[in-house]
């Protein structure tokens, strides 16, 4: 009797079992077919949510069960654009997609491209984005200056207008930036993160117009009235 009741129960807990496997997967199968209602995307600088949701492959069709983070990070190895992205799913079939974009450091007037962190360049021409007007023939140090300009904040990117290789017979690693409120800088390589600093001297110099001098000291020159 014994061993009847202990058949019993076990064949009671695999039909239980295999009852709740049979729930799990119909339940499944029934958000496979849910779409995802909203987009919503933060973190974006050069590109669009449209242009964002367009290189992750999102759209209103996408299911809502399979738009996960591991999925998109195996289409974003495939671009230039966009670096990083985590996405979150809530219950009301919205997906809330974060990403990482990729540093735009300048635009290449001359090979007409834009130069991005990781030393890349990609089709795509962002308005606020440094133009560098002239060539660095010099592997060594364009590769100098690419690795400093990896460290100028995006705020005082934001701000360049033009970059200019101006070496001289003193430093062949000399730049002249001019600035969108109409200043001007020069700086070597060896200093270019100085310019982080470019708003709080612009501020202690009562936002006055002239050249900042980063390449043999730290000084302000106002323009003569």
């Amino acid at each position: 009797m014994k061993k009847k009741k202990k058949r019993k129960i076990r064949l009671k807990r695999v039909a239980l079992a295999i009852l709740l496997l049979l729930i799990l997967s119909l339940v499944i199968y029934a958000i496979s077919f849910l779409k995802v209602r909203t987009y919503y995307v933060y973190n974006n600088k050069y590109l669009s949510d449209e242009q964002v949701l367009d290189i992750l492959k999102l759209n209103k069709k996408s299911s809502f069960l399979f738009v996960n983070t591991l999925t998109e990070k195996a289409i974003i190895n495939k671009n230039k654009r966009i670096k990083d992205v985590k996405i979150k799913r809530t219950l009301a079939l919205e997906a809330k997609v974060y990403v990482t974009e990729y540093k735009i450091l300048f635009f290449d007037e001359k090979n007409n491209y834009s130069v991005i962190e990781n030393g890349d360049t990609i089709s795509y021409k962002y308005d606020n984005a440094p133009v560098l007007v002239n060539e660095i023939e010099d592997k060594e140090i364009y590769k100098k200056f690419l690795k400093k300009m990896n460290k100028v904040n995006l705020d005082i990117l934001d701000v360049i207008s033009e970059i200019k290789y101006v070496p001289n017979g003193i430093d062949k690693e000399r730049f002249l930036f001019s600035m969108n409120d109409g200043n001007y800088v020069y700086v070597t390589i060896s200093k270019l993160t100085k310019i982080n600093e470019y708003r709080s001297v612009i501020d202690s110099v009562e936002n006055k117009k002239g050249i900042l001098y980063l390449d043999y000291g730290n000084y302000f020159v106002p323009k003569e009235n």
